[in-house]
């Protein structure tokens, strides 16, 4: 289990968040979720073992796989979500 970076940002965006009393602070914790659940299955989806119940396995592993790319891609969301809050305060 390593400590990811979609953590991290996701969050120090939600301290930002909660900071600047912004909107939207629903993405930045759905973003932390899903980085949790990630973080703890992340090695299970990139291993090839499927086990007897291979459709079950097949489709656990590509929602967890989807749930990852959401942590991804919520990574840029909060980097976005933080220059709005920064620039709306200026």
């Amino acid at each position: 289990m390593r400590f990811t970076s979609s953590l991290v940002i996701s969050m120090c965006t939600l301290l930002v968040g909660l900071w600047f009393n912004g909107q939207w602070l629903w993405i930045p914790a759905a973003v932390l979720m899903a980085s949790i659940v990630d973080l703890f299955t992340r090695a299970w989806v990139a291993s090839d073992r499927l086990g007897t119940a291979t459709s079950v396995s097949i489709l656990l592993k590509f929602s967890f796989a989807m749930v990852g790319f959401f942590a991804m891609v919520g990574q840029l969301i909060c980097v976005g979500l933080v220059a709005y809050w920064i620039a709306s305060a200026l």
